[in-house]
């Protein structure tokens, strides 16, 4: 028996060593949805488990990057003067091994658009992504079922934007 424990702690040992956490970094740009451009002065309001923890300002080429700690609920949120605010969540649950400093990278472009004061774009308050980060793999995926949820929607609320625009000549031309 002792022999057997013995080896059981050898075996996680062994598979201790191999296994490794990775950190979370967010990197990408802020854009305008129609014309591509980088959008300087938008803010990025980092929320870690319902609380504001940071906010960043992007420069010029609209960049942004981001640490985020394993163990914890984001939303990351995108503000900017005249336009819908967007954001997505990230989930960065998962185990951690003591000393790990790898770090995953991701690039997230978050397009944004102009207010248009007479439609309900409420709908953009929620995600418009949800992801979970596997620490022990490094991986991190979409939650596809969500997305297959709000794509309809946000097709509609998109063209009804885009027809908004034209009319008032905000757009110089409808792709």
């Amino acid at each position: 028996m002792k022999r057997l424990q013995n080896l059981i702690v050898v075996a996680c040992m062994v598979s201790g060593g191999m296994a490794h956490a990775a950190h979370l970094r967010i990197v990408g740009t802020v854009t305008d949805k129609f014309s591509a451009a980088p959008l300087a002065d938008a803010q990025v309001r980092v929320y870690r488990n319902g609380e504001k923890v940071r906010t960043l300002t992007t420069g010029p080429t609209g960049r942004y990057e981001l640490s985020l700690e394993n163990n914890a609920d984001f939303v990351i949120r995108f503000v900017r003067p005249g336009h819908v605010t967007k954001c997505f969540t990230v989930s960065t649950h998962g185990p951690e091994w003591e000393g790990d400093r790898s770090v995953k990278e991701v690039f997230i472009e978050m397009t944004m658009f102009e207010r248009v004061d007479d439609l309900d774009l409420s709908f953009f308050d929620l995600p418009m992504g949800i992801a979970r980060f596997d620490p022990l793999n490094g991986r991190m995926d979409w939650d596809e079922a969500y997305d297959g949820r709000i794509r309809c929607e946000v097709a509609t609320l998109m063209d009804a934007v885009t027809r908004a625009l034209a009319a008032r000549g905000a757009l110089a031309r409808l792709d």
